[in-house]
């Protein structure tokens, strides 16, 4: 009977350890409600810097979003600290490999990224989402820039009826280099927030408001 016991207990140890971690608790840090723009903030075990999300309810629909987001050309106009964006390779209509070389407060070097993006739909008419994966090797490193390390996150834009869609802009990264993590959590808020702002008057340009994409169905 005690060898029973032991054996279940191991057994039973072993499953739960085996069971990824749980994600920590999201903590609100910033809600503009004339904007329709909440931020939200939280840790992650085992790094060192935040998560953010920002959840943006607009008046836009849905490939007009994705248009403006697969279009890494304006990425100075409208993503916070983003200096300069292009396309390296175009896999699929639904697949590609951007760069995009973000500015630092000074004395910190800027920043440079390469980015593998995968648009989905999982159902007809359903949510529409952007995921992005950092792939740092993907490219050689530059002089003068140091390469951010991970990137992992995600656009989510559900459509709600009456021409407004929900934005969702995920991020989790770790922008390399030695910057002390005070510095990079202290804009993991004005980041997230100055882009969806910058967003919401960016996507009423015509170009955006009349795309349209085969594989997205409204």
């Amino acid at each position: 009977m005690k060898r029973i016991t032991v054996f279940s207990l191991t057994v039973i140890f072993l499953f739960f350890a085996a069971l990824p971690a749980p994600l920590l608790a999201w903590e609100r840090s910033k809600e503009d409600k004339k904007n329709n723009i909440k931020i939200y903030t939280r840790k992650v075990e085992g790094s060192n810097f935040k998560e953010y999300k920002a959840v943006m309810k607009i008046k836009a629909t849905v490939p007009s979003l994705v248009a403006l987001v697969d279009d890494i050309s304006a990425c100075s106009r409208w993503i916070h600290t983003c200096n300069e964006g292009r396309l390296l390779k175009r896999v699929s209509p639904k697949q590609s490999y951007t760069y995009t070389i973000n500015e630092a407060p000074w004395p910190v070097s800027d920043r440079d990224a390469i980015v593998l993006n995968t648009i989905s739909q999982e159902s007809t008419k359903g949510p529409v989402r952007i995921d992005i994966l950092g792939v740092p090797d993907y490219a050689p490193e530059k002089e003068n820039l140091v390469r951010v390390n991970m990137i992992k996150g995600h656009w989510l834009f559900t459509p709600l009826g009456d021409g407004m869609t929900e934005v969702t802009y995920q991020v989790h990264n770790d922008p390399g280099g030695n910057l002390p993590s005070w510095l990079v959590n202290s804009v993991v808020v004005t980041q997230p927030y100055n882009t969806m702002i910058n967003m919401k008057k960016l996507v009423k340009e015509k170009k955006y408001e009349e795309a349209k994409f085969d594989f997205i169905a409204e």
